[in-house]
């Protein structure tokens, strides 16, 4: 979460912030802590609009759903969740018991999670025990930080009793995976500064068998570095990963998609498992991740930009969050890149990321056939297609899947899209048999080829509720079942439901390979994924 503008810090270079310190702290051995395993996400549920909303109005069977999901979809063995002085001082008890339930709940579940006590970001004034609802648009516009009115000095007792009451319970609790005092500081505000600094030493008080740490990245209060990154900037990554080899590094924030019409990802989750195996092919060091911000993409509304306007309409593709209120992926992609990496269970009968495609070279990429006459296909850590063409992969035999992939539009009055059970495919725009999903900046068109083109269903996209723009990610999903196809474009939080559910009851083509296709129009493709009919949505 970027720092709230009072805060003083600019939200857009956030990521860029290093501790001056980097000192040996008194749990420091020779051998970095290995946190190569930890997998995971920020964790607000769906329904709360802020860490107070999620423990004053505690959901465990909303949780229980969620936390499913998690390790279900992606793998995910630990979550780092926040907590608010507020709710101690305002409903003690409640707050300490809701805690251990949740831990028996992420037990359940084989999910650590680490508990985070103070912050500096969003709203330091007019937080309250309960949460108005969110603003459209308003990243993170309910979240709470430390209120100015509590930064004092005769406060920190009453801070010491707070973090000494949560940690007392647990100080051997090996449901526990860290503790952390304070997230992202103000590192020009002195009180700041001195309540991390307390922190940690009230938190080693008590002498817990897990390391305690806090941000920015390096310092003498931290047992681990710390570190957050929202860029494509690899070398920045490493920095920080290598930057203290005695202690070791965890992103507890690891990056976030590619939003609107921003000129470069910050950092998806795929993009982020790619980095980490080269990490680990190059026998490097190897950090936790905690990636995409959030789990859910709820009503914190991490799904916008930093300074996104209020008002703004859903985002075609949510810049944070990896799970849908409903417990469904945002990108099946993505579920797959991060449960291969992290459990080594892989599920897809295609996955293609793009992300060693050389850059501006005509792609021949390993396993996909390119038929056009005027086409080109370039890129790098994506596909470009550009004319009248197509890319097409994958076995004929393949009867009931599911396809996803992301699709961003440029140049041309054309269309873009997916090709689905894909047979006798020629260099001719519509040359092939079989079907294609594809969008313009006015319709989405479900059609069948029989070596020409035969409609089956057109969507008006002027009543969706995310524009469709050039230069901006949108996500295309179909799942076949006989002669049932069902089809997504980038859904919203609070509607996942296909787009399209029609019947191909003329005698449909059952089974064939996938594809990519341009027809008058440039585009760039990415984040391609095939998975067997077990993982269609219900």
């Amino acid at each position: 979460m970027p720092l709230y503008l009072k805060a003083g810090m600019n939200h857009i270079l956030r990521a860029f912030i290093i501790a001056l310190l980097a000192l040996a702290t008194p749990m420091q051995a020779s051998v970095p802590a290995n946190t190569s395993t930890w997998i995971g996400a920020n964790y607000t549920p769906a329904y709360a609009a802020n860490q107070i909303q999620m423990w004053h109005e505690f959901k465990p069977e909303v949780i229980e759903s969620e936390l499913k999901a998690a390790v279900k979809y992606f793998g995910i063995n630990t979550l780092r969740v926040y907590l608010h002085n507020i709710l101690y001082d305002t409903e003690k008890e409640v707050f300490l018991e809701r805690i251990e339930e949740f831990l028996k709940i992420c037990d359940r579940h084989g999910i650590k999670p680490g508990f985070v006590f103070f912050d500096d970001c969003w709203n330091h004034v007019g937080i309250a025990i309960d949460t108005p609802p969110p603003v459209d648009g308003r990243h993170n516009g309910r979240w709470a930080a430390l209120q100015d009115a509590e930064r004092k000095d005769e406060n920190l007792p009453k801070f010491k009793a707070y973090v000494q009451a949560v940690i007392a319970p647990h100080r051997e609790d090996k449901r526990v995976l860290w503790w952390e005092i304070y997230n992202e500081p103000n590192m020009g505000d002195a009180f700041s500064l001195k309540l991390r600094e307390a922190g940690y030493g009230w938190a080693k008080e008590l002498k817990p068998i897990h390391p305690v740490i806090a941000c920015w990245d390096d310092h003498p209060w931290t047992d681990i570095v710390n570190a957050h990154n929202y860029t494509v900037d690899w070398a920045g990554w490493d920095r920080q990963a290598d930057m203290n080899p005695a202690k070791g590094t965890v992103f507890t924030e690891a990056g976030a998609r590619w939003f609107g019409k921003k000129p470069a990802s910050s950092g998806s989750p795929i993009e982020v498992i790619e980095w980490l195996k080269k990490r680990k092919a190059a026998h490097k060091y190897v950090p936790g991740v905690y990636f995409c911000l959030e789990l859910m993409v709820g009503n914190s509304n991490c799904r916008w930009y930093w300074g996104t306007p209020d008002g703004a309409s859903e985002p075609a593709i949510p810049w944070c969050g990896l799970l849908w209120p409903d417990c469904t992926p945002v990108s099946y992609a993505e579920a797959e890149a991060v449960r291969g990496y992290a459990t080594g269970r892989k599920q897809a009968l295609l996955f293609e990321d793009f992300q060693t495609l050389p850059p501006q070279e005509v792609a021949r990429v390993p396993g996909w056939t390119r038929y056009g006459s005027s086409a080109e296909a370039s890129g790098s850590r994506y596909l470009s297609l550009s004319g009248h063409s197509k890319m097409v992969a994958g076995e004929s035999a393949w009867g009931d899947y599911l396809l996803e992939a992301t699709v961003m539009l440029k140049n041309g009055g054309g269309n873009a899209g997916i090709c689905f059970r894909v047979n006798d495919p020629g260099p001719g725009t519509d040359e092939m048999r079989g079907y294609y999903l594809g969008i313009d900046n006015q319709s989405l068109y479900l059609g069948k080829m029989e070596h020409g083109w035969k409609q089956l269903a057109v969507v008006d996209l002027a009543k969706r509720p995310n524009k469709m723009e050039n230069d901006t990610w949108n996500l295309l999903r179909v799942a076949v079942e006989g002669d049932r196809i069902r089809a997504w474009l980038n859904p919203v939080h609070d509607d996942t439901r296909p787009v399209l559910d029609v019947r191909d009851e003329e005698k449909p083509v059952m089974k064939g390979a996938i594809g990519l296709r341009v027809s008058d129009r440039a585009a760039l493709f990415d984040d391609v994924v095939v998975l067997p009919a077990t993982e269609i949505p219900r």
